[in-house]
C-alpha cells in the first residue's frame, strides 16, 4: 500500500474550506452544529495534511492500516474538541456582544467532550481500517 502525496487537489479543499469559515464567521448563527461541522472539518484535514505529508510516497504494509486509521481517528476525535472550541472563541472575539454566540459554559462543555469524541474517532478509524482489510483480501503488497 503506498500513500499519494499532498497535492493540489488537498490546497484546494483547504481553500475553500477556509473561505466557508470566514462567511460563517460573519453570521450571525448560534446552533451548535455548524460549529461541530466546521470543527471536525479542520482537525480531518489538518490529520490528512500531516499524515500524506509525513507517509506520502512511502510504501507501507496493508496489515498496518488499522493501526494507522485508529491512531488518526482518535487523533481527528480529539483534535475536534479543540477545533470546535477555538471557532467558538473566534466566534466570540469576531462578533463582540455583550452576550457572546457562545458562552464560556458551552465552550467548556466543548473540551469536556473530548475524551468521548477521541474513542469515537478512534473506533471509526479502527472500523475503518478493519473493513478496508477484510475487503482487500489476501493480497499484501
Amino acid at each position: 500500500m503506498c500513500l499519494p502525496r499532498p497535492g493540489r487537489w488537498l490546497r484546494w479543499l483547504m481553500l475553500a474550506y477556509g473561505v466557508a469559515v470566514f462567511i460563517w464567521l460573519s453570521v450571525e448563527d448560534v446552533s451548535t452544529w455548524p460549529v461541530a461541522v466546521f470543527g471536525w472539518s479542520l482537525a480531518l484535514l489538518t490529520g490528512i495534511l500531516i499524515t500524506l505529508d509525513k507517509l506520502g510516497g512511502r510504501k507501507l504494509a496493508a496489515r498496518r492500516a488499522p493501526v494507522l486509521l485508529g491512531v488518526a481517528g482518535l487523533a481527528v476525535g480529539l483534535g475536534s474538541s479543540v477545533a470546535v472550541t477555538v471557532l467558538m472563541f473566534f466566534k466570540n472575539a469576531r462578533h463582540g456582544h455583550l452576550f457572546p454566540d457562545y458562552p464560556p459554559g458551552m465552550m467548556l462543555a466543548m473540551l469536556e467532550r473530548a475524551p468521548a469524541w477521541a474513542a469515537a474517532g478512534g473506533l471509526i478509524g479502527l472500523g475503518l481500517g478493519l473493513g478496508w482489510l477484510a475487503l482487500r483480501g489476501e493480497h499484501d503488497e
